[in-house]
């Protein structure tokens, strides 16, 4: 009998040093503090129910449950909502890998640079259903190569296009880009291509701006397709000059301000790599994605690792929600 009332013990006192762990005051910036914290709770659990066991009056009826209650409800309520919020949002348990974007990009950039479009196309329309990468850095990474992100993969007749201009074959490339033209004027991304072409291979911007003349006619093409076509005539038409070299801002805010956020987020996250019990890098990281990127779907994973992790308080994953909710009510929303 003795040996059960010590199982007893030790199983209780162990399932209260558990339940301790989930008071939102242990925050695990404070060793000592929390270690502490944790043994008072048990040890004052354990004075009152052997007070409550040993002679029972109706005076400890009444209030020593009451008292234990009081102590623990605060660890009791943290549980169950941690649980609730696991049954309805499920832990991304994935590894965190913080330079994935931009091994993404890098990949999406040497596909285009090796002429390998379709496949560059079918990477980003992955990425874009994955929500792991800024949609607008892609849709300006294909649009530079004269590719709509919108038309997801290309006609076969653009695709053989494509590999007659790398193969060199620019007379056929043009009588491919006319034929396409003349069954359909509105063919943006052929209209694009043969610009292009006019503009870069056979050195005439006129023929390109005769293209871009016919293409303005036509109806329902996008105001933002039209110029982004006037524009680019005069980007493939202009020299090649050595960049000059950029002085960029040296805090993050300031990055982020001024537009760098690839930048930004690249910093936070080898800071975070260093320090992952940084709350404000991390609450930052997902700021640069969620407001500043326009990745809401990235940042909505950043704040539910937030959420996940032990060592960040009640009140810190409460700012992190609200913040979140601010970058929605941002977003400007569609028509």
């Amino acid at each position: 009998m003795i040996l059960l009332h010590i199982t007893l013990l030790i199983l209780a006192g162990l399932t209260l040093w558990w339940l301790s762990g989930f008071d939102s005051k242990v925050t695990g910036e404070n060793t000592k503090a929390d270690l502490i914290r944790r043994i008072l709770r048990c040890v004052v659990s354990f004075v009152l129910a052997t007070i409550f066991f040993s002679g029972p009056s109706i005076l400890g009826i009444l209030i020593l449950p009451v008292s234990i209650g009081l102590l623990w409800c605060g660890c009791l309520g943290e549980f169950f909502a941690r649980g609730f919020h696991r049954l309805i949002d499920h832990a991304d348990n994935r590894e965190y890998d913080p330079n994935k974007s931009a091994h993404d990009l890098e990949m999406v950039a040497s596909l285009l640079k090796s002429g390998r479009h379709d496949e560059a196309v079918q990477l980003c329309e992955a990425l874009k259903q994955s929500g792991d990468a800024n949609i607008l850095v892609l849709e300006t990474m294909l649009a530079r190569s004269g590719i709509q992100f919108e038309s997801g993969r290309k006609t076969r007749p653009l695709s053989e296009a494509y590999r007659l201009r790398s193969e060199g074959k620019i007379e056929e490339t043009e009588m491919v880009l006319k034929s396409l033209l003349a069954d359909n004027p509105a063919n943006v991304d052929a209209a694009l291509m043969l610009m292009r072409l006019y503009v870069q291979d056979f050195q005439r911007s006129d023929k390109a701006a005769e293209v871009l003349r016919v293409l303005e006619k036509q109806p329902h093409i996008p105001s933002t397709h039209i110029e982004y076509a006037r524009r680019s005539i005069h980007d493939w038409g202009r020299k090649e000059r050595k960049p000059e070299a950029v002085v960029l801002p040296e805090s993050v805010d300031e990055l982020l301000v001024c537009g760098y956020q690839g930048t930004a987020i690249e910093i936070l996250e080898r800071k975070l790599k260093e320090q992952p019990r940084d709350f404000d890098s991390w609450l930052k990281l997902a700021e640069a994605h969620g407001l500043y990127a326009g990745n809401l779907h990235r940042a909505e994973k950043i704040v539910g690792k937030i959420e996940a992790n032990r060592d960040f308080s009640a009140e810190q994953i409460q700012v992190a929600k609200m913040k979140l909710k601010e970058w929605r009510e941002a977003k400007p929303r569609k028509n």
